[in-house]
């Protein structure tokens, strides 16, 4: 995988131009030498950047939705996680700690009403 600072200078160039901040799109690409990239604009999809901005969030909440061993953890998230969330890695480490004592708590759970049953 490579990104080349032209192709995420484009995007963010496109999300502004989109979003209707036309001067700061502008200078932007004055800035950055948009119009010198070899990136055909007509090829990029609307949304570009919010797509693989929620492509990446969404990779970050299967990444800690999946145990040590690869099995995926009971259920949904406790919550999904925010934009800013993602990118901190204490509040990603704390979510991962949370499915665990969450599946711990399952196990649990499940081992007694196992022993309960067997007792009867």
């Amino acid at each position: 995988m490579s990104i080349s600072s032209d192709e995420v200078n484009f995007l963010v160039y496109r999300y502004l131009q989109e979003s209707g901040f036309s001067h700061s799109a502008f200078t932007f690409g004055i800035e950055s030498h948009i119009s010198q990239s070899n990136i055909n604009g007509a090829l990029v999809p609307p949304a570009a950047l919010i797509s693989i901005i929620q492509k990446g969030l969404q990779y970050v909440e299967a990444e800690v939705s999946i145990n040590e061993d690869g099995t995926l953890f009971d259920g949904r998230p406790i919550e999904s996680l925010s934009l800013i969330d993602a990118v901190m890695p204490d509040v990603v480490q704390t979510r991962q700690q949370a499915y665990r004592d969450k599946l711990a708590q399952q196990q649990a759970a499940a081992a007694a009403a196992a022993a309960a049953a067997a007792s009867q």
